[in-house]
Formats: C-alpha cells, sequence, structure tokens
C-alpha cells in the first residue's frame, strides 16, 4: 500500500451520514444548563431498559462519578461489587472524559492489576492482568468475544469498561487468543431517555487535532426504540516525533425494549494509519548484557515506514421472557481486521554502549476474521428457603488469522541517533495459518440463602479447543466455586473463589527460529479470598489469590514447552467518594511471579504497582480537578533474569469546567500525562524487549451540546 493511498479522502460511509440526519432532528428536550454545570457533566443520561426477567439495566455510577456499583459478569448477569465472588471494577464514561482518554489503555490507567505491552504511538494495544498476557484480540464487547477491534479500540463508542481479574472460564468462556490474567469486557453506548447531540472537538500533543459527534434518540410509542451513533476523524502528529496519525470511526447502537422481548445491535466501522514512524523496543540481553538510559520518549525508530489498520464488527442480541420466572437469549456477531504496513516487530538489539543497536523492520500484512455465539436459557426458582438463578448456556468463538511479512533485519542502527531504515516491499498476501474453534456448555447456579447474607456459585464448563491446523483436539471440564458471605450486613462482604482458564495453543510469533509453530492448550487454576467495605459511598476490595498456568520458555531462540508459572499476590483497589467533593480510584498490587521449572522470577511481573488518583469538585460551580500518580516496582526484562528494569513513577494531572455558552451546555477539559517529562523504562513487550515511555503529553477539549 502506498503512502499516496493512505492518505486519499474517504467517502462518507452510512455511519457519517446517520450522525448528520439525526444533528438535523428537532431537539426534543432541553437540558438546564445550571444542572449540567453543578454535576460536572453535559446533558447527564438515564438508560431506558426494560428489566426483563433477569434485568439489564446498567449498574449505576457509584459516588464519584468515575466507576460504577456492579458489572455484568457473564454467565452471572449483572451483579453489585459486593455481591460478586471475584474481583472486578468497572470504569464509566465520565472517567474517559475527565482523563480525556484516546485509548483503552488510557481509560485502565486507573488499575493496578494492568500494565501495558506496546508503547504509546505504537500501531497495538497489548495488557497484562495480574502478570499474564491480554492481547487485543481477547477483549470482551458486550459479553462476546471477538466483535472487538484487533488494534486500538475507539473509546468514543464505549459507556464502560469492565475489568474481571483472574482466570474465569465459567463466567467468560474461552477468548479467541492466550489471555487467563482476567477479562475485560467494552460496554457500548445506548441512546439514552433524553435526545443528546454532543460535538467535542480535541487537540493533544504534538499537533493531534479530531472531532467527534454523538448523537441519539428515541423513537415511537413510549420510546421504545433507541438509536445512538458516534463518529470521529482524526489526524495529526501523536506519538514518535513527526509520526503522524490518523483515525476514523463509525459507530450505530439499537436497542428495541419490549414488553416481553428486547433486542440490541451494534456495528461499527474503524481504520487507524500512522505514518512516518514510530517508537522501539530494545533487547539489552541478546546484545551488550546490560541496561543503559531509556532515549526521549518520542524517539523516532522508524521514519519512512507506514501502515493502516482496518477493523469492522457487528453483534446481535436479543432475549425472550418465557414466563415470570424463566428467560432464553442469543447473541450473535463477528468482526473483521486488517493490517498494512508496520503493524509489529519495532525491535532493535542494543550492541553498543553508545547505543549502537541492529536494527529490525517488518512489512506486515495480517487479517483475521472472527465469529462468536452465546445462548441460553435463565430461571429463578426457590427450593425450600433457597433461591436459584440456573443458567445453562453454549458458547462459540471461531477464529482464523494470517500474517506475511517482508523483513529488513541487522542494518545498523542507534537507539538514541536513529536512521532511517529501508522500508521492505509489501509480502504477498497472507493465507491463514491459524485456525481455532472453542465450543463449550456450561451450567451454574447461585444459590441465595438466609436472607441473602450467603450466596454459593456452583457451575462447571465443559470446553472443547479444534485447531484443525495443528491437527489438533482437545476437550476438558472446567469447574468453578464462588462464596459470598456477609455476616455483619451488607455493608461488608467476604468472598473465595476457585476458578480455572483454558486457553488455545499458543503460535509463536516473529524473532524466534521456530516462528509459526502452534502448541497444544493449556490450563491455568486460580485461588482467591478477599473481603469488600462499603462505608457510605466508598468501596473498597482486598484480596488475596495465586495462580498456577503452564508457559512456554525462551530457549537458544526457540520457544518450546516445560515452563509453569506461579503468581501469588495481594491487592487493594477502592472507588467512591472519601469525603464530600473529594473523591479516589485506584489500587496497590502486590505480585510474587515465578518460574517453577527454573527457580526465576518471571519477566515483565513486578512485585508491586500502584495507581492513585483523586478528584476534587471545588467550590467554583462547574470546575473540577484531579491528579494520579502511577508506580511501577521493578520487573526483570527477560526469563533468564540476566537484566533488571528499575521501578518508575509519574503524575498526571486533569481539569475540567462546565458552563454556558450563547445557550448551549458547554464541557472543557484538559489533562497532563507525565507532567514532569520523566525518561524511563515503562514495561517489557516480549522476553528480553523494553520499551521507553512516553514523554510528557497533554490533551484539551470542548464539547457543546445542541
Amino acid at each position: 500500500m502506498t503512502s499516496k493511498r493512505l492518505h486519499r479522502a474517504s467517502r462518507l460511509n452510512p455511519f457519517m451520514l446517520a450522525i448528520l440526519a439525526c444533528a438535523a432532528a428537532p431537539a426534543w428536550a432541553q437540558t438546564d444548563a445550571t444542572t449540567a454545570a453543578s454535576e460536572q457533566k453535559v446533558l447527564p443520561q438515564v438508560e431506558v431498559q426494560s428489566q426483563g426477567v433477569d434485568g439489564n439495566t446498567l449498574p449505576s455510577e457509584a459516588p464519584g462519578g468515575h466507576a460504577a456499583t456492579g458489572a455484568r459478569l457473564g454467565i452471572l448477569g449483572n451483579t453489585t461489587i459486593l455481591d460478586a465472588p471475584v474481583t472486578v471494577n468497572a470504569y464509566t464514561r465520565q472517567l474517559i472524559e475527565d482523563q480525556q482518554a484516546m485509548t483503552l489503555a488510557d481509560v485502565l490507567q486507573s488499575d493496578a492489576s494492568i500494565r501495558f505491552t506496546t508503547n504509546s504511538g505504537h500501531m497495538l494495544e497489548n495488557f497484562t492482568i495480574r502478570g499474564l498476557e491480554l492481547p487485543a484480540m481477547d477483549i470482551g464487547m458486550n459479553g462476546l468475544f471477538g466483535i472487538a477491534p484487533a488494534s486500538h479500540v475507539p473509546v468514543e463508542m464505549l459507556e464502560r469498561v469492565e475489568v474481571l481479574r483472574g482466570p474465569n472460564a465459567l463466567l467468560s468462556g474461552m477468548p479467541p487468543s492466550a489471555s487467563v490474567g482476567g477479562t475485560v469486557n467494552l460496554v457500548s453506548k445506548r441512546a439514552g431517555a433524553k435526545p443528546l447531540t454532543e460535538l467535542t472537538t480535541t487537540f493533544s500533543s504534538h499537533s493531534y487535532g479530531q472531532v467527534h459527534a454523538d448523537v441519539s434518540r428515541r423513537f415511537g410509542p413510549e420510546s421504545r426504540l433507541g438509536i445512538r451513533v458516534n463518529g470521529a476523524y482524526g489526524k495529526g502528529e501523536s506519538g514518535a516525533k513527526d509520526e503522524e496519525k490518523g483515525r476514523r470511526l463509525g459507530a450505530l447502537a439499537m436497542d428495541w425494549q419490549g414488553d416481553k422481548a428486547r433486542f440490541w445491535l451494534d456495528a461499527y466501522t474503524s481504520r487507524e494509519t500512522i505514518d512516518n514512524g514510530s517508537p522501539g523496543m530494545f533487547n539489552f540481553v541478546r546484545g551488550i548484557g546490560q541496561l543503559l538510559a531509556p532515549p526521549p520518549g518520542d524517539t523516532n525508530m522508524f521514519r519512512g515506514t507506514h501502515g493502516a489498520y482496518r477493523n469492522n464488527g457487528a453483534m446481535l442480541r436479543g432475549e425472550v421472557d418465557l414466563n415470570n420466572d424463566w428467560q432464553a437469549y442469543a447473541a450473535i456477531g463477528g468482526s473483521q481486521a486488517e493490517g498494512k504496513g508496520l503493524m509489529f516487530g519495532t525491535r532493535s538489539i542494543v550492541t553498543g554502549l553508545d547505543g549502537t543497536a541492529q536494527g529490525f523492520v517488518y512489512n506486515v500484512h495480517t487479517r483475521s476474521l472472527r465469529s462468536s455465539l452465546d445462548t441460553g436459557v435463565i430461571g429463578h426458582f426457590t427450593t425450600g428457603a433457597v433461591d436459584h438463578r440456573l443458567q445453562l448456556a453454549y458458547n462459540y468463538v471461531g477464529f482464523r488469522e494470517g500474517t506475511n511479512n517482508a523483513a529488513k533485519t541487522g542494518f545498523r542502527q542507534n537507539m538514541y541517533d536513529p536512521v532511517e531504515p529501508v522500508f521492505p516491499n509489501a509480502p504477498a498476501i497472507p493465507k491463514y495459518t491459524v485456525s481455532n474453534k472453542l465450543q463449550s456448555f456450561v451450567v451454574a447456579d447461585t444459590m441465595k440463602m438466609l436472607d441473602d447474607r450467603l450466596l454459593l456459585t456452583l457451575g462447571a464448563r465443559l470446553q472443547k479447543v479444534e485447531q484443525p491446523l495443528a491437527k489438533y483436539e482437545e476437550q476438558r471440564l472446567s469447574p468453578s466455586l464462588g462464596i459470598v458471605v456477609k455476616p455483619w450486613g451488607n455493608h461488608i462482604s467476604l468472598f473465595g473463589n476457585y476458578m480455572e482458564g483454558l486457553q488455545p495453543g499458543q503460535t509463536v510469533g516473529v524473532g524466534y527460529d521456530n516462528e509459526g509453530e502452534t502448541f497444544k492448550p493449556m490450563q491455568t487454576k486460580q485461588t482467591e479470598v478477599g473481603v469488600k467495605l462499603q462505608t457510605g459511598g466508598f468501596t473498597q476490595t482486598v484480596s488475596a489469590f495465586q495462580i498456577e498456568r503452564p508457559s512456554l520458555v525462551a530457549k537458544d531462540n526457540r520457544m518450546t514447552e516445560g515452563g509453569k508459572q506461579r503468581l501469588r499476590g495481594v491487592e487493594w483497589s477502592a472507588f467512591g467518594e472519601i469525603m464530600p467533593r473529594l473523591s479516589f480510584l485506584g489500587g496497590v498490587s502486590y505480585n510474587r511471579a515465578k518460574q517453577l521449572n527454573t527457580g526465576l522470577d518471571t519477566f515483565a511481573a513486578p512485585q508491586w504497582t500502584a495507581n492513585l488518583g483523586l478528584d476534587w469538585v471545588t467550590p467554583i460551580q462547574g470546575l473540577g480537578v484531579g491528579g494520579r500518580v502511577v508506580y511501577t516496582g521493578e520487573q526483570w526484562s527477560d526469563s533468564g533474569n540476566k537484566i533488571r528494569v528499575p521501578s518508575w513513577h509519574r503524575f498526571d494531572l486533569n481539569a475540567r469546567y462546565a458552563t454556558e455558552l450563547g445557550g448551549h451546555p458547554v464541557r472543557f477539559n484538559a489533562a497532563i500525562e507525565n507532567v514532569a517529562n520523566k525518561r524511563y523504562w515503562s514495561g517489557i513487550f516480549s522476553d528480553g524487549f523494553v520499551m521507553p515511555a512516553a514523554p510528557r503529553t497533554y490533551r484539551v477539549s470542548a464539547t457543546v451540546a445542541f
């Protein structure tokens, strides 16, 4: 694909036409500007949904507005934080707005259990939860895997981001790839009770600009039909110096709320481009054997390159009340993704104390096709003094992927003074070389006893993994147990769980001699106990966990089986109002991760992490300010424990002001990340490769409601 084609203007798609049509519709209601200013929002939305047998209204926001009081926990449905037998957090749209989040990684900066394995400015976005990988392919959307984009998630279409920690095959089923450390589920926006037309313009370092339109209406008798459309267009320098990013988004969300049946439709199209560069990742273990100081965070290692990633996805969900106690439901969806150009492989092996390195650059063509199905029944009944919520379900996820790359390797490079590489010609169109079919049957019963002071969940999921290209097929029964006890009232709960996770066999990535080899599925087990406390508007969770997981190990530049990880940790997380006008969001995590087969520590798993944020609604009407400190402790860069990456911390600030201009509610937002402009190695991608942190980055925006 040529640079000229990447810059070619796009035609209006149906999503943009829908935005214009909705914006032209007459306004049905007027929002009081004084109320909007005092509540720090523009046009607060009220969820319009019928409850049905099982109830599906989105859990309410907690005081402070940045977290929710509950989340949808797979087959357990919408569950409050104190009733959940697992550790869970749900981050809100208000957090996305107040923190000026542009990516999913920005949203999750408030979670101490999550760290990032790709740096800012990269085309892809990958994470770890509790020290275990969570690739972008394994992000859930509205309860289904295989729908969310395979590159960056457009946060403009999101209402909530839910994080469930630990292996949870019972609750969520099997993701397409390899994540067993936890689940991130995206909840899309819906049309609220009030009509909404908002236009947001954003400007960020260095010269990136974006416009975002958010329009929703409800139609028909009793406003049963809802339509919400989000569209975004952005372009400009962002990430590495002189790197230009572009993005387009069109997202449609529809719902119909009947007395006995409800339906939801989501569809999106997203395109992201990068031109003239990307930051790099560096390996010192295979080079000089010691860590050097990081280069400036906006150092551009790949000038002259280009890349584009397209994602399209859709899903349809429906539920029908069979009677007052039983409900049937089904959800089906799929997505298609294709990337061309500089996708990954942004690596160098440092060979000299002056930063001299061997350079690597890849021109990649990758594509994936995913499909997903979830169907089942939910019933409520009693046996004696016990209330039951029984769910039986079938899940299917199909995943195919193919990747070809043309590589230029071993050229002379320098991490402090990079040269422009020769970008290889585009490779041939790839065939699908990875094909996984994941099926499961699940039964789970949540029993409430003793006036809801005791909640017991028993369940099992029969999982079947088919990998036709690897000629592998296996099934396994994964039992799970969850318990919640409230001995001193509804403000405190003790919980425990035993959960299992099964992941498809991993395929070896680029850079290894056995690139493309696929291994057998692996099973992970977790045990967790903890306590949750709610005092007024402030909620806290303290938990202790142990996770055991088989793993691949690197040996003589080959990935092989035979590894085993054990992760033991303690986490504290909290959210809500700690005093009038002052709220908190964040937590602290301790994680001791070992490779039991070698006795060494697991790489890319820091022992201590902390994300601590405060938000203050000032006495000045409409003005709010906030700040956050992010800390990551020391961690090994490689499986051989040869190079240790130092700890680091940084400070972030944000502010917002809501007012009225020309009769329209207006909200101004500003955020600064890495206020002190510190240089540090922020994390590890794959075995041995460290990545520099982003420099000081600022974002400002203005939102007007019509």
